[in-house]
């Protein structure tokens, strides 16, 4: 049985759509520390999706998809901000409009919440490299994790440290071993299949709640955060069959509402300041980051079809 069956694109497309709404709670305040778990989970499909894709295509055309996928809708986005930002008195210095644009602006200065584009770049580049120089798929396991490790004592220093990079480091190399782990045909009956996952649910469960309550130390933190996302994969490939069409469409526009959710809760965030009422403001503003995100996902997809 080979596993990426129960992990197939609809379960993917599924917890994409759970994990931008966890970081969306989270940024609204809502759920505490669901913004971590989201985040989470998005890490570890990226690596799983990125090997998936390597182990059907090869290395070939890497960079040139990750441009359309990820980094041209950020960066139009962000010189949208950009635009903004100017018109409203806000100038930034051409260093800082360059890198942002490019997804290299550690710091985040123009909005926040796009560290996660920069991190996303630096495993992307991490895993060109070692995909490309080591041959032994074992080996490039290794090294993956030996990368977060230099990430987690080193490279976490060029962020801004209330993000907490350190948190995520782990999560990137475990979604590599999944994609692996998933590709091989594995001599396991559907139900020892389903009798695993639900073990595998019951003790992701208790670590997690264990790890939660100590989560003032950054390992416990750490730890819940990954028995977090292992826990939904699992929950999600269980339910195989489950189909929700609010979650699939959720699930198809994931990213675009990444780009636009934070900027409209910690910048433009005049729907808050002009709406008293927490209820209406905040179903305002999801009605407004869906209706733009959608539009932005139908103009991306004109734009990377004419591209291609």
């Amino acid at each position: 049985m080979y596993l990426n069956n129960y992990f197939s694109k609809h379960t993917t497309n599924n917890l994409k759509a759970v994990a931008i709404i966890l970081v969306i709670l989270g940024h609204l305040g809502f759920i505490n520390k669901s913004g971590a778990w989201g985040v989470g989970i998005f890490l570890l499909l990226s690596g799983y999706g990125l090997t998936q894709s390597y182990i059907k295509s090869g290395i070939i055309g890497f960079f040139k998809k990750r441009l359309l996928a990820v980094i041209l809708p950020y960066s139009i986005v962000m010189i949208i901000w950009i635009f903004v930002d100017y018109i409203l008195g806000n100038k930034y210095r051409i260093l800082t409009i360059g890198t942002s644009i490019l997804g290299l602006n550690f710091k985040s200065v123009i909005d926040v919440t796009m560290w996660y584009i920069s991190f996303l770049i630096l495993w992307y580049i991490a895993f060109f490299c070692i995909f490309k120089l080591i041959k032994n798929n074992y080996f490039k396991i290794i090294t993956m994790f030996i990368f977060s490790y230099i990430v987690y004592y080193n490279l976490y220093e060029l962020f801004d440290q209330n993000v907490g990079v350190r948190l995520y480091t782990l999560l990137f190399p475990i979604g590599v071993f999944l994609g692996f782990l998933f590709s091989k045909e594995l001599n396991i009956s559907e139900s020892m299949l389903k009798s695993i996952l639900g073990h595998l649910i019951i003790f992701s469960f208790i670590l997690f709640e264990i790890s939660l309550n100590r989560s003032y130390d950054y390992r416990y933190y750490t730890i819940s955060i990954i028995m977090f996302s292992i826990m939904i994969i699992s929950i999600f490939m269980l339910m195989n069959d489950f189909e929700s069409k609010i979650l699939s469409f959720i699930g198809n526009i994931s990213f675009e509402l990444y780009l636009f959710e934070g900027v409209f809760i910690n910048k433009y965030n005049f729907i808050f300041k002009f709406i008293n009422n927490k209820f209406w403001a905040t179903l305002i503003y999801f009605i407004l980051i869906i209706i733009l995100s959608y539009i932005y996902h139908r103009i991306v997809k004109k734009i990377n079809k004419y591209l291609k």
